[in-house]
């Protein structure tokens, strides 16, 4: 009877996680389908012949720039992130002080606001500093999304972290800071994991920003790119899908290599309080 019900809890989860994965493999089938099979009617669901032209086509496009563009700030938004979220998170976890409650539920106010309401205020304050079409100014703007996370995240792995470790840190002659920088911080590893990757996948999808600061295309990333393909007649879904699967693989990868950390990292920022 218990295999049983194991095997009917494994089918179930294999039909959840076709039923998730069925949009990403929806869009590698379709990319590598020629345009009589994207538009024929009705829907042909495995292509009658392979083509890599859309691939091809999206490459000669100077796709690699627009990549670049996307792995700089991505990687740029989540180091940032981390620097800056790294020693409120600490103080959260580990300190006491007066306001500690109220000033830690205060970081979170930047989610509570949809992310159009900040379009204007931050392109007034990019122009004035000389920030607009500069990766510089595309990480700054992604920070307060980003941040807010961070440290609940890494607050909540500081805060499980012994104190002895850190008071025999210090015992053997190591500053706060070299404590903090030698023992503590490695020890949070996963939770820094988690926080780098929500980071630069965050960084790496946004389109509204990208298209408002990044006026020109030697700057723009592959979300901006990619709508160059939506046209008001006519939707060119070939190149879509295929800029779309390509897209898509830093992520999935970053992912791959960082699953057990991220995994730990989210989950340690859910149940501890």
């Amino acid at each position: 009877m218990r295999k049983i019900k194991i095997w009917i809890l494994y089918l179930v989860l294999s039909i959840i996680a076709l039923i998730v994965a069925f949009p990403f493999i929806w869009l590698v089938i379709t990319s590598l389908k020629t345009y009589p099979d994207i538009y024929h009617f009705p829907i042909i669901y495995w292509p009658s012949e392979v083509t890599w032209e859309h691939y091809g086509y999206v490459i000669r496009l100077d796709f690699l720039r627009y990549f670049l563009n996307s792995l700089v700030i991505g990687i740029g938004t989540a180091v940032l992130t981390i620097v800056i979220a790294a020693l409120p998170s600490y103080a959260f976890g580990r300190l006491s002080f007066r306001g500690k409650r109220p000033l830690l539920l205060s970081i979170l106010v930047c989610q509570m606001f949809p992310q159009v309401t900040f379009v204007i205020p931050f392109f007034v304050i990019f122009r004035r500093l000389g920030l607009i079409n500069t990766h510089l100014g595309m990480m700054i703007s992604y920070l307060p999304f980003t941040t807010p996370i961070g440290i609940w995240i890494l607050r909540n792995f500081f805060q499980g972290i012994p104190g002895e470790l850190e008071e025999a840190a210090m015992i053997d002659g190591c500053t706060p800071i070299q404590a903090f920088v030698r023992v503590i911080f490695p020890l949070a590893i996963p939770g820094i994991a988690a926080v780098a990757i929500y980071a630069f996948i965050f960084a790496w999808g946004e389109l509204m920003f990208a298209l408002s600061y990044l006026p020109s295309q030697e700057m723009q990333t592959i979300p901006a790119f990619l709508t160059l393909f939506v046209g008001q007649y006519q939707t060119r879904w070939g190149p879509l899908f295929a800029g779309s699967v390509i897209a898509s693989l830093p992520p999935l990868i970053a992912f791959i290599f960082f699953q057990r950390q991220f995994i730990s990292g989210l989950t340690g920022g859910a149940i501890k309080q």
